[in-house]
């Protein structure tokens, strides 16, 4: 129970950054109740986990976390404890039985009835529990309310959910539904209320946010988009993610190279170097298709980066395969890149009809090998910066040195500083003076923006 006898709720995200703004309209649509927004378990009356579905080690975690609750549930009756999300939306059943303690299971876009539904419960009016919804009949972007969000000066914009394409190893398409895009206007007033609200950097989300076209199929792409939020006063920083590289249009593409705030980091996932790997993930393109658009992106923004995602151990995969994944790293320059170790998801195409071939020591050696490669590369990358002028957002104080500030570039890289006049939200200006793999150093040379 939160100061003045408000019922407090506490939201723990799991996954995506999708998964950052559906717990926020949650928030926002919770205090609307009159909740409070809680930080610690014992405070709390609500407990709300954002859940993801992307890989098994994910829903492990929040099994994990889940049955750690269950003393929670019982020290205070009428406690609620809920579970949203892509999980949510795959494994309700298993969820109801597993979990037998979890009050409510909302799924990808039912979770704006999450604050009704916990309402009922709490007043007792729910019937038996636990309550699943997972039809899907929700439009889950309306109504946002500015001030519900997890940091101050960065925002999430979803501009579109769901996914048409198949790729073989992936459960998004049949979590989140087929893709939706948000009407532009509708869009551009949500970054509008944000921007007004003290937000200088969004980042706008979609699984496949390039293919974004405002319900007017041919008329508007994310490059109308990227147009229109350029006139949005106030607004310093615009980034997207996740693009796909089959996907870009010569109009997007344009309005990237004519924007002034559009961030100089780009990411877009190879998953793998080996055409023949590329087809039997079920990706639409192939190496030379993906080349192709990084030329065409670097010929129109000469500083733009890459950040990139790799699945090693895929069925089938050969050391052949292998060796042109680490090929493509070395020669594509990536500046970050996340490798993950294949593991079958079920429902899925390959879980369906490919064999998990790969053995999990093979698995690991490939991981370690093309993080390794990635790691050189970005020290590279980084310390190639040392003297050069970068444009830092700080964000909050250095996890690893709470007594400095940490905050990234306008290339996403992290840069820590130690100057007293900073505080979180600051822009300022910094010298480059040191860096690792990982992280840039800099001297503040002069502030450009005081937080708000």
């Amino acid at each position: 129970m939160a100061a003045g006898g408000a019922p407090a709720v506490l939201i723990e995200v799991f996954g995506c950054q999708m998964n950052v703004v559906d717990a926020e309209l949650v928030l926002g649509r919770f205090a609307a109740l009159g909740f409070a927004r809680s930080t610690a378990y014992d405070d709390a009356d609500v407990v709300v986990f954002t859940t993801c579905s992307v890989r098994g080690h994910a829903e492990e975690r929040v099994y994990s976390r889940l049955g750690a609750l269950r003393r929670w549930k019982a020290e205070r009756p009428g406690r609620v404890l809920a579970v949203m999300g892509c999980m949510a939306q795959r494994e309700a059943q298993r969820i109801t039985r597993r979990v037998p303690h979890v009050d409510i299971v909302c799924g990808t876009r039912d979770f704006p009835a999450l604050p009704d539904l916990v309402e009922r419960v709490r007043a007792g009016r729910a019937g038996p529990r636990p309550l699943v919804l997972v039809d899907g009949r929700e439009r889950p972007d309306a109504a946002r309310r500015p001030e519900a969000r997890l940091r101050r000066r960065q925002a999430y914009v979803a501009i579109m959910r769901g996914c048409n394409r198949a790729c073989a190893y992936c459960v998004v398409p049949g979590a989140r539904g087929r893709e939706v895009s948000r009407p532009l206007e509708e869009v551009a007033g949500e970054v509008q209320a944000l921007v007004a609200a003290g937000v200088v950097e969004v980042c706008l989300l979609g699984q496949t946010v390039n293919a974004y076209d405002g319900q007017e199929r041919g008329a508007v792409t994310l490059g109308t988009l990227l147009r229109r939020l350029e006139g949005v006063r106030g607004l310093r920083r615009l980034r997207f993610i996740t693009s796909h590289p089959a996907s870009f249009d010569a109009d997007t593409l344009a309005a990237m190279a004519e924007s002034s705030k559009l961030d100089r980091f780009l990411h877009m996932p190879l998953q793998s170097g080996s055409d023949r790997i590329l087809k039997a993930m079920r990706r639409g393109y192939t190496l030379e298709r993906f080349r192709a658009v990084a030329s065409r992106v670097r010929a129109l923004i000469p500083d733009m980066r890459f950040g990139c995602d790799w699945i090693v151990g895929f069925p089938g995969e050969s050391e052949e395969d292998h060796g042109l994944s680490l090929a493509a790293c070395e020669e594509l320059r990536f500046v970050q890149s996340f490798v993950f170790k294949y593991s079958p998801r079920p429902g899925t195409f390959a879980a369906e009809h490919l064999a998990d071939d790969v053995p999990i020591e093979v698995k690991k050696r490939r991981h370690r090998e093309l993080l390794l490669l990635q790691e050189r590369i970005s020290l590279e990358e980084n310390l190639a910066l040392r003297g050069r002028i970068a444009e830092v957002l700080v964000e909050g104080r250095s996890r690893l040195d709470p007594a400095k500030w940490s905050g990234r570039d306008a290339a996403h890289r992290i840069v820590v500083l130690d100057d007293d006049r900073l505080a979180e939200g600051a822009l300022c200006s910094a010298r480059i003076v040191d860096a690792t793999a990982l992280t840039l150093f800099g001297e503040v040379e002069s502030l450009a923006e005081a937080p708000a």
